[in-house]
């Protein structure tokens, strides 16, 4: 085939592309669509350079840019990568285009983001210094992501004043930018602060942050009717229910834990075929049982306790045994305290198995 055909092929199937994404992006706000036109606007803009079109190309990978951008400075651990390759193409076509400074700066930046999270703060620090108005959401969108690696490193204290710094940038960001990603982001630094405060024994300190993320991302869904907009909010109320009984505050914790569950029955009920949903529901019946158990509510607690086992069995792929473990010392104790002795035995001694096999996570 000459090649002339060949590029022509390729570049109408890559068009067509484009265009389903950007039908699929202006109707559904997931971020998967998002990142699926931004790859498909990459790709169209490579063809194009391919066949000696660079001006023509540079728009696509612009605008490409343009996509992932705040995407990732919502959540930049996940969507890195992909500005990172976008960041890419767009230097290769301005290389071609004889823009050499724009050009370094787009490969600077895409090299920026495979760095360690310490060189990425201080790569966009020197950005925000020159630039504030536009370079503060990925300033603190790189502090919120060394935070949590100095979280998984058992450097809590040193995360704690990166993820602080990242609320106050974000909260900044906020209030001058009506895009709901600044919200989101927003809740996203103010749920890991209040968890980081309650991990470091200061649950009353990690309760107001939480308390605004929660008040975030309920407004966030109930502005948008697709029910998996409601894990989020459902996991910042399961982390505030944490707080709450850190503070042994459990009747207070458990309205907060009965809305978890609502959420996450909404979200099984349009998605029956995915088991992490599930599992989610697990988890916040396994909580709702746990409070009403604690509150001396064991009638009330049983179904809630026995539902939870059952999903925890049905994923336990997901969520692993010591999570069935636990639900099963949950549902011993709530049959004990209905007196009903032989079932609770049986349900402790599955548990006590399954914690010899794989000990509870802490």
């Amino acid at each position: 085939m000459p090649a002339r055909l060949r590029w022509g092929g390729q570049l109408r199937a890559a068009r067509k592309a484009v265009a389903t994404y950007r039908g699929r992006a202006e109707t559904d706000p997931d971020p998967r669509y998002r990142l699926a036109l931004a790859r498909s606007l990459c790709t169209l803009g490579e063809l194009l350079a391919k066949v000696e079109r660079p001006a023509e190309a540079l728009p696509h990978a612009e605008e490409a840019v343009d996509l992932c951008r705040p995407l990732a400075e919502t959540e930049l651990a996940r969507h890195r990568t992909v500005l990172a390759e976008c960041l890419g193409t767009r230097a290769a076509l301005l290389t071609a285009l004889v823009r050499p400074a724009a050009a370094q700066a787009a490969r600077d930046e895409a090299t920026a983001l495979t760095a360690e999270p310490g060189d990425l703060v201080a790569f966009y620090r020197d950005l925000a210094g020159a630039d504030p108005g536009r370079r503060r959401p990925a300033l603190a969108a790189a502090l919120h992501y060394q935070a949590v690696r100095r979280k998984q490193d058992d450097r809590r204290q040193e995360a704690l004043a990166l993820v602080e710094e990242a609320v106050a940038l974000r909260r900044e960001v906020a209030e001058s930018d009506a895009d709901p990603l600044r919200r989101i982001a927003l809740a996203r630094s103010l749920g890991f602060l209040g968890e980081l405060l309650g991990q470091l024994d200061r649950p009353a300190d990690g309760l107001p942050p939480v308390a605004e993320a929660v008040a975030l991302r309920r407004d966030l869904a109930a502005a948008d009717a697709d029910p998996r907009r409601g894990v989020a909010l459902a996991l910042l109320l399961r982390a505030r229910c944490r707080l709450l009984l850190q503070l042994d505050r459990p009747e207070e914790a458990l309205p907060f834990a009965r809305e978890a569950v609502r959420l996450w029955r909404r979200v099984t009920g349009s998605e029956a075929g995915d088991l992490r949903y599930r599992a989610g529901l697990a988890v916040s019946l396994h909580t709702v049982g746990e409070l009403l158990a604690k509150l001396d509510r064991p009638a009330e607690a049983l179904p809630q306790a026995q539902e939870a086992v059952d999903l925890h069995r049905a994923t336990v792929g997901l969520l692993g045994s010591h999570r069935l473990a636990g639900a099963l010392r949950t549902l011993g104790d709530v049959l004990a305290a209905l007196d009903r002795p032989a079932e609770a035995r049986s349900v402790r001694d599955e548990a006590a198995a399954l914690g010899d096999a794989e000990p509870e996570a802490p």
